[in-house]
């Protein structure tokens, strides 16, 4: 990508999304001097205020780009505790991102990652299938070297979540062709299945979401030692 063009999208995301650079300092821990960039998916608007993204819905429920947020600002705390700093691209005081497409905000999101040097970049979804039984949890990665974080995430998941499907670790563009660090978007669960789309509005749940989250990170990153 053109320096000029990447240069004006880090400016539009910095401008936009000022919270990003107060990350709490970190603490002594097992994350200790590590990076990790949150990012909540979807909510993003056009210069004209017009929703661009707005991420799927369970049938008259909660928004995932809501629930990706509810369970990145419940993650912040348990990866501090654990000694890392913390970034997210979106907060509850600045729920919304402005761009002019969703592949360019997707793009400026993962250099962010790049810029803050992180350690890992992590995607949080809710998926959504035609399939009113489609159900459970899916892992993706891109880059080989991001395979064993999505490892560490998947068995974390089933530890904690044991009567939900696991749907595996697929590899796929999607997750990000630009960021450089180990990088894995998460599928939470599905919005379209009932008993998980009740789940996702629990606040109890989105914790040990949280929760599952942060073990996989710490253990993913005890086991590189």
């Amino acid at each position: 990508m053109n320096r000029r063009i990447i240069l004006i999208m880090l400016t539009m995301t910095m401008a936009a999304n000022p919270f990003i650079l107060q990350a709490q300092p970190s603490l002594p821990g097992p994350l200790s001097g590590k990076v990790i960039v949150l990012d909540p998916g979807h909510a993003v608007m056009d210069d004209n205020d017009r929703v661009i993204n707005p991420g799927a819905r369970a049938r008259h429920g909660a928004w995932e780009r809501d629930i990706a947020l509810a369970v990145a600002e419940k993650m912040t705390p348990l990866l501090e505790a654990q000694g890392a700093k913390v970034y997210r691209t979106r907060t509850s005081d600045n729920p919304w991102r402005y761009g002019p497409s969703q592949p360019g905000d997707n793009r400026s999101r993962a250099i962010l990652a790049n810029v803050l040097h992180a350690d890992a970049y992590i995607r949080l979804h809710c998926d959504w299938n035609r399939n009113r039984h489609f159900k459970g949890y899916t892992i993706y990665y891109f880059h080989w070297g991001s395979r064993g974080l999505a490892e560490a995430v998947d068995r974390a998941f089933a530890q904690a979540f044991p009567t939900h499907h696991d749907n595996g670790l697929h590899r796929r563009t999607f997750v990000s062709v630009t960021a450089t660090m180990p990088t894995i978007l998460v599928e939470m669960g599905v919005l379209t299945y009932k008993p998980e789309a009740k789940e996702f509005g629990n606040d109890t749940y989105q914790q040990q979401l949280a929760q599952a989250l942060s073990s996989g990170v710490v253990d993913y990153f005890f086991k590189q030692h």
